[in-house]
């Protein structure tokens, strides 16, 4: 009877593969990767502080998430695909007698890129619902416009910036006072997702709507209680 011989074992080395940012952040090395073979890395996600792409301490509390989508050199490339502010830096917003605005909502890029805002307002005092609603608006009619005229590198760089949320400020500081204005968080979504879950995209207006009177915060209440507390003296007086 022949003697069987083994079947040869073929022993694959790992190696240590870099994984690149976009063009937008100078391919910066975002970190590494120990695999057998570089195309293993294509369709996973990676996450690293914005801090650390822009060297801004400021930045610390954004986190950006990127896809690597192809390889070059030996090297893992990645598009970006989500930016997200910490829950912790989001509270941190937040004072006594202040006001916030939570929305989330649809928008197209002009290069058809299709991606949810999750915006974030935060008022300087109180104020009606109807004030808050006419914010809401406004916000939703700027970013639809301002993002629908720009491709999706340039408007992440005006976010990243910060260029986007100071135009907003300046525009809803016209209406009512305003101490924070954020983009909590985007992500780029699909085109065949957005059709299949029968998506809204919020379409951009031709003109952004007219902005009302702006409304001050008002201390008419504090003075109306101490003009009622002075009348008992008056009248004590008079007697």
């Amino acid at each position: 009877m022949p003697k069987q011989t083994a079947a040869a074992v073929v022993i694959k080395k790992k190696k240590w593969v870099q994984i690149l940012a976009p063009k937008l952040f100078n391919e910066q090395p975002i970190g590494e990767s120990f695999v057998e073979d570089v195309q293993e890395l294509v369709n996973r996600h990676v996450s690293v502080s914005l801090m650390i792409l822009t060297n801004d301490p400021q930045k610390q509390a954004i986190s950006v998430s990127f896809k690597i989508i192809g390889t070059k050199n030996g090297m893992a490339l990645t598009e970006l695909i989500g930016y997200r502010m910490l829950p912790s830096a989001a509270k941190k917003l937040m004072r006594r007698q202040r006001e916030k605005i939570d929305d989330s909502f649809i928008v197209e890029s002009s290069d058809k890129k299709i991606l949810r805002i999750k915006s974030l307002i935060i008022t300087r005092g109180r104020t009606t619902g109807n004030v808050m609603a006419t914010m809401q608006k406004l916000q939703r009619a700027y970013l639809a416009k301002m993002i629908s005229q720009m491709d999706s590198e340039s408007f992440i760089r005006d976010i990243i910036q910060k260029k986007l949320q100071h135009g907003l400020a300046q525009l809803l500081k016209r209406l009512y006072p305003v101490g924070a204005c954020e983009i909590r968080q985007l992500e780029f979504i699909p085109t065949e997702k957005v059709k299949e879950l029968g998506l809204k995209v919020t379409l951009p207006p031709e003109k952004l709507p007219e902005i009302p009177k702006r409304i001050e915060r008002e201390e008419r209440p504090a003075e109306e209680t101490t003009e009622t507390a002075e009348q008992p003296a008056e009248e004590t007086n008079s007697a």
